[in-house]
């Protein structure tokens, strides 16, 4: 089996991000910024292993954009997903693929995370990737088969995620279409990366404008029956998260109803 790892990032001034993430793999770079180039190179790994780079810098604006754009520019049987602010794992690919050797029906394997930015624990075991399971995976978690993904056409949804405006939760979209097309997804516990402290291009705090696009990004992954009830959960069981940031539950209500009910 082959290895890409996806990094989506924004004005980058060189390639150094290729070094400053530990890149020990081939890679695909998507940098979003003000000109459209394609630049391939090899360069050696800490193994002394020549790897492949293609650095596409880009004009195009979205987070869910870039990442389909990686996605159609790599050449592996198997990708990871990274963003500008990890330190990869420097036995990442033989992780990864051990996975999918002992998985070949897999379409998609999360891994654990070493967190530098936020407090955060992991199953300690290996597992199948429930509904619950879903909702609480990160992008920097996944790991999957290119080619089982494009047989069934699934991508990240490009109404979703930085730079949209809409919010997040494009991975779990990807995610859940895999889980309605019958396709095995799998949970195992060994970490791929570390992911360092940095501010969110559009996490900033749980106001009226995250609860709206919480609620309309609520009913397109869930849709507006399942949605609804995990609103519902939201307002009866998550208070402390919500009122910590100043909304009462009538605003709460009123902010994830009118994003709940519009469209984008």
């Amino acid at each position: 089996m082959t290895f890409n790892i996806l990094i989506s990032c924004m004005h980058q001034a060189d390639t150094s991000i290729i070094e400053r993430s530990n890149v020990q793999s081939d890679v695909v770079v998507v940098n979003q910024c003000d000109h459209d180039s394609v630049e391939e190179f090899d360069f050696v790994n800490k193994k002394g292993k020549t790897c492949h780079a293609k650095f596409i810098c880009t004009t195009e604006r979205g987070l869910s954009k870039s990442r389909n754009m990686a996605i159609r520019n790599a050449w592996g049987d198997v990708c990871q997903i990274c963003d500008d602010d990890e330190w990869l794992a420097d036995d990442g690919e033989e992780v990864i693929l051990r996975a999918y050797a002992e998985n070949p029906d897999a379409a998609l394997i999360a891994f654990s995370l070493i967190r530098k930015d936020i407090v955060k624990t992991y199953p300690v075991g290996k597992r199948s990737l429930g509904f619950i399971q879903i909702l609480k995976t990160s992008s920097l978690q996944v790991t999957f088969s290119r080619n089982l993904l494009g047989k069934n056409d699934i991508w990240f949804d490009e109404k979703m995620g930085s730079g949209t405006g809409n919010g997040g939760g494009e991975e779990n979209k990807l995610m859940l279409d895999c889980r309605r097309k019958g396709l095995k997804l799998l949970y195992y516990p060994d970490a791929i990366a570390t992911v360092l402290p940095g501010a969110s291009n559009w996490f900033h705090g749980y106001d009226r404008v995250y609860m709206e696009n919480f609620g309309w990004s609520t009913r397109r992954l869930l849709g507006p029956r399942v949605g609804f009830v995990y609103l519902l959960y939201w307002l009866l069981f998550k208070r402390n998260i919500y009122m910590s940031s100043g909304l009462s539950a009538y605003s709460f209500m009123k902010s994830i109803s009118k994003g709940f009910f519009s469209e984008r």
